[in-house]
């Protein structure tokens, strides 16, 4: 038997595509271990989305050289000479070649991605719903590892939903690098997905990963809608990058500061929830008045959760050839940056205390504490015994910019009930 053991960086898509490759070599009898020293073979799932991951993703593939080693994952598809020249050795296996897994290691099953066994390990389940994108944004080298829009069909999606709720998962986590993009190619979209995935009998809640601003054009009502349903998050991750026309024309991102901010406040206005976005600081070209139309749009909206990252180019890209501006703007606009995100975390959060939420335990925490979610996908570190994979009424007793503390409020005879 071959002692396989798994190392996971990047996205919620890699954890998924992970996820099927262990569900694939335990389908097969294939051994996980929790250590490399104890493997014979080691799977790294790499992410390459800016320089520094890339670097990091190198030395760690270095730090394995004297071990039989697949490289999976984006730095595989978009730059396997770099993986080669620091381990020629390596097997190199793209995105699109997940589910070849096994024939590479001496076997001869080989699965198509959607349909191939997932390896479920807790509360959480992963499903990729699409992979490629139908964007061609001008710094993304994500769009360079996985190519064109290709959505798996829906009773592919449905099947494998069906198989984590039986199976005990209570938090599905719908995942794609565009998840607004499900269906452009097989006629069809996200609403329509939603709501068979959603009329699975059983207890659990929908997490729906990332939309880009351009593709839900033409479908913001029904995106809007799909939020009303109680077994989904009100969780909205929009990626605005930045609020100036003439950057997100050079990042080729065909959707105006004003459509996000619409879309966004008709989400506040209609669902309340959670708002995550992203923002690049320092694209080439970008002045000082394009990043204050950034931080205008960041202080109308108020989100509770930003995502930064400093420009990095990449190579293969149209914007690799323009002109960086200086680091140290660079460096100064993230920070800037970094304030807004904390201030709008805590502000957020703030307000939440003293309230009861009901809380899905989904994962242990650290110092014996616990990890779940509200309705509105707020984390919650609850600091007294609970069950995972059960929901408990929790009161928030306090905040960081990032997660929300409490206790459950029942004595511990109501508890245990409440949880069997």
């Amino acid at each position: 038997m071959k002692s396989i053991y798994f190392e996971t960086y990047g996205c919620t898509t890699n954890r998924a595509e992970t996820d099927v490759m262990k569900g694939m070599v335990k389908d097969s009898g294939y051994q996980l271990v929790d250590s490399p020293d104890k493997a014979d073979l080691v799977v790294i799932n790499t992410c390459t989305v800016i320089d520094k991951t890339e670097k990091r993703m190198l030395r760690r593939i270095k730090d394995f050289e004297d071990k039989n080693v697949v490289v999976a994952g984006c730095l595989a598809s978009a730059q396997p000479e770099d993986v080669k020249e620091i381990d020629g050795d390596a097997i190199l296996l793209p995105p699109d070649k997940v589910g070849d897994l096994l024939s590479y290691m001496g076997g001869e099953t080989c699965y198509r991605k959607w349909d191939a066994p997932t390896h479920i390990d807790g509360a959480i389940g992963r499903v990729q719903i699409a992979d490629g994108c139908k964007g061609n944004c001008s710094y993304c080298i994500t769009k360079k590892a996985r190519g064109k829009l290709e959505s798996s069909p829906i009773n592919s999606v449905v099947s494998r939903v069906e198989k984590m709720v039986h199976q005990g998962v209570k938090e599905i986590q719908l995942t794609a690098q565009d998840t607004a993009a499900y269906g452009l190619d097989i006629n069809t979209d996200i609403a329509t997905l939603i709501n068979k995935v959603t009329g699975i009998k059983g207890d659990y809640k929908v997490r729906v990963g990332m939309m880009n601003p351009f593709n839900t054009k033409g479908i913001e009502d029904e995106i809007i809608d799909l939020y009303k349903n109680k077994k989904v998050y009100n969780f909205l991750h929009l990626p605005l990058q930045s609020g100036s026309k003439k950057i997100l024309r050079k990042m080729n991102r065909s959707y105006s500061p004003e459509y996000f901010e619409q879309l966004i406040n008709k989400y506040k206005r209609k669902v309340g929830g959670t708002v995550a976005t992203d923002i690049i600081t320092g694209f080439p070209g970008e002045t000082e008045k394009d990043f204050q139309k950034t931080v205008d749009i960041i202080k109308k909206i108020e989100p509770d959760i930003i995502n930064i990252t400093r420009y990095s180019p990449r190579p293969g890209t149209k914007a690799y050839e323009l002109k960086e501006i200086k680091s140290s703007e660079k460096k100064k606009r993230s920070k800037k940056m970094t304030e807004l995100r904390k201030k709008y975390g805590k502000q957020n959060k703030k307000k939440l205390i003293g309230k009861q939420k009901m809380v899905l335990i989904t994962k242990k925490g650290k110092k014996n504490t616990y990890i779940g979610r509200d309705i509105d996908y707020n984390p919650v570190v609850v600091k007294n015994p609970v069950k995972i994979g059960k929901k408990y009424k929790i009161k928030l007793d306090g905040f960081t910019f990032a997660y929300l503390t409490g206790k459950t409020t029942k004595n511990k005879k109501e508890s245990k009930k409440q949880s069997n």
